[in-house]
């Protein structure tokens, strides 16, 4: 994301950002909220709240620190009003909404959700935080439309672990899967539009997952080497003269 790009979508991520100010009672969080974004979206080498706070034009990165641990503001409101911002401008009946998973690797034990479980980013088990996500792909784009993050069940049986990280008491255990068809549920009840509802085959083993009903009438599910139905891609096999080897032609010596 260059600095250019940046400048050509400035008014639109202004009315963008100017829209969500509802989100805070106050108008400090408003403007760093707008910075905060940007800064994201800038083509920064490493992004933290000392490069976004420099990036501002801060002269210590406290307001941006305060924006996300002090300040007072729903990310739930935040999500839904990000997913009917994607369906206005990608809405499509023919979109499909695509679940998956990303982890982010940790030290330590007090990130919330961190431990040692598979990271997609390094294809073993790593100390991570894993989260599922809901993207709605169309034709014209695609973008996250909901996201929760996955409590192993370490963390949810030791409740004095969860206080102390803020996580509420009624908050259980739910699997991957099940994550994902809490965000579906909540897809269908704001009627975002769309087909078909692609996973890979991890999710796709799960039966409760395929009865969740959709447009599309079936979970679409796939690994590398297979077809977006989870069946083996067909590959047409090279005939036996297109792999012999024909030797090579003779010539006189001279």
């Amino acid at each position: 994301m260059t600095a250019e790009l940046i400048a050509e979508w400035h008014d639109e991520l202004a009315r963008l950002t100017g829209s969500l100010g509802n989100l805070f009672n106050r108008p400090e969080p408003r403007v760093v909220f707008a910075q905060f974004v940007e800064g994201l979206l800038a083509e920064l080498p490493k992004k933290n709240g000392w490069t976004l706070s420099e990036r501002a034009g801060h002269a210590t990165g406290d307001r941006m620190r305060w924006l996300l641990d002090g300040s007072v503001w729903d990310a739930d409101q935040l999500r839904d009003e990000v997913r009917d911002y994607v369906v206005e401008h990608l809405g499509d009946a023919d979109a499909s909404l695509v679940i998956d998973d990303t982890q982010a690797q940790k030290k330590g034990t007090k990130s919330v959700g961190v431990a040692f479980q598979h990271c997609g980013l390094t294809g073993g088990v790593r100390n991570c935080q894993t989260m599922v996500m809901l993207t709605c792909a169309t034709a014209a784009g695609h973008a996250l439309i909901d996201r929760r993050l996955y409590l192993p069940e370490e963390w949810t049986s030791d409740r004095e672990r969860c206080r102390a990280a803020g996580i509420p008491d009624e908050t259980a255990f739910a699997t991957r899967p099940g994550l994902a068809i809490a965000m579906l549920d909540r897809a269908l009840a704001a009627q975002v539009p769309f087909t078909w509802v692609l996973a890979d085959s991890g999710y796709g083993r799960d039966p409760q997952l395929r009865l969740v009903p959709h447009p599309g009438g079936a979970l679409r599910t796939g690994r590398p080497g297979r077809s977006p139905a989870g069946r083996p891609a067909r590959q047409t096999p090279p005939s036996r003269r297109q792999t012999r080897r024909r030797p090579a032609p003779l010539r006189p010596r001279p």
